[in-house]
């Protein structure tokens, strides 16, 4: 199987799975592979070849819900309409060094947007919600000293959106992540953003942090004193 090769990352197929796996060590003709957490190299274990597809789709062009896809290959049903851009294609650091760790939350979680009138017991449960899944999807995170985070809103159609709006929602995301231990804290010394972008199209929409771990040359001088 010659799209199973060592260092290669997979992403879990289903949309609710935010795991990524690393392949450790893999020969050909195996029926399994030894692979580990993508992000901290822990939980090294055996999986089977099986569940190791070569595309997120399946021969018919339907989306796969069980096993895992590697994830530079980009898993497009159709052609993306203009202006669309496809999954896992965009790069929001641009070739920037450091570690980069992708958290993805569940689709379909109501969101916050500076634009509603909401009580403020509806607004602390959504909060405490989105707060909560980015908690449990960054469990994969290793801490960081310092990150830029990008936060990116996937619609669920192709309307024209101010992410700036979704601000409330990637800040109960970033607080997630201090709740996780990813950050001592979210304050202007550890963290750059979260710079806020529209993705491409997710049935029900969801939010997707990625995150750049900061070296300390990146950190400007005056944040350092």
């Amino acid at each position: 199987m010659t799209h199973i090769r060592t260092g290669r990352i997979f992403a879990a197929c289903h949309p609710q799975d935010t795991g990524r796996i690393r392949i450790v060590e893999y020969e050909e003709g195996d029926p399994r592979a030894l692979v580990a957490d993508a992000a901290t190299g822990l939980r090294q274990r055996l999986i089977l070849v099986s569940s190791l597809h070569p595309t997120a789709v399946t021969g018919t062009g339907s989306r796969r819900k069980s096993g895992y896809a590697p994830e530079d290959v980009t898993a497009v049903t159709k052609p993306p309409a203009r202006g669309e851009v496809a999954a896992e294609t965009t790069d929001w650091f641009d070739g920037m060094p450091g570690r980069r760790f992708r958290v993805a939350l569940p689709p379909r979680l109501l969101l916050l947007n500076s634009n509603q009138r909401l009580h403020h017991h509806r607004r602390a449960d959504i909060t405490r919600v989105l707060r909560r899944a980015a908690w449990a999807a960054s469990r994969a995170v290793p801490h960081l000293e310092r990150a830029h985070i990008v936060g990116v809103l996937h619609p669920e159609d192709r309307q024209r959106r101010d992410p700036a709006n979704w601000y409330p929602s990637f800040k109960a995301c970033v607080d997630g992540l201090v709740d996780q231990g990813v950050l001592d804290d979210d304050d202007h010394t550890r963290v750059i953003g979260p710079d806020m972008r529209i993705g491409h199209v997710v049935t029900g929409s969801r939010l997707v942090l990625h995150i750049r771990e900061l070296a300390p040359p990146e950190t400007p001088a005056e944040l350092r004193k």
